[in-house]
């Protein structure tokens, strides 16, 4: 279920609010619900905020260019162990734990997110990169 919330924005700050909301291929009213679930969790999670991307908008970790989702598929391949990925990351397991704290709450996000990077392939990535190159390193 969802409430209707009435706002009153200036000129300049609707006209900033369109265009964030032409990029996000959203109605502004859309878009502020967007923008206030994001501030809302970046509030309430320690070390989050909120990034656009090439995949659209992500959760990232605060002073990393890691999204969420890329510290927990790596965490995977230490068991989840925080003190193991804190070393891997070079990173406090405070860093970590807030990383693992995010992903609890929202799995379905951080899931699916996996599961897209997986999906891609290297004919994807020579689409999106056309100056990839491809080598090997024994």
């Amino acid at each position: 279920m969802s409430k209707v919330v009435s706002a009153r924005l200036q000129d300049g700050t609707f006209q900033r609010l369109s265009r964030v909301a032409r990029i996000l291929d959203k109605t502004p009213s859309d878009t502020v619900a967007t923008l206030v679930e994001e501030s809302l969790r970046a509030i309430e999670f320690a070390l989050i905020e909120f990034r656009s991307s090439p995949l659209g908008r992500q959760a990232f970790m605060q002073g990393s260019s890691l999204a969420v989702w890329e510290v927990i598929e790596i965490s995977q391949q230490y068991q989840m162990n925080e003190e193991k990925v804190a070393e891997h990351f070079e990173r406090s397991p405070e860093w970590v734990k807030a990383a693992f704290n995010y992903a609890e709450a929202y799995p379905k996000e951080i899931d699916f997110a996996i599961q897209d990077s997986q999906a891609v392939t290297l004919t994807d990535l020579k689409r999106r990169l056309p100056n990839l190159e491809v080598f090997s390193v024994d």
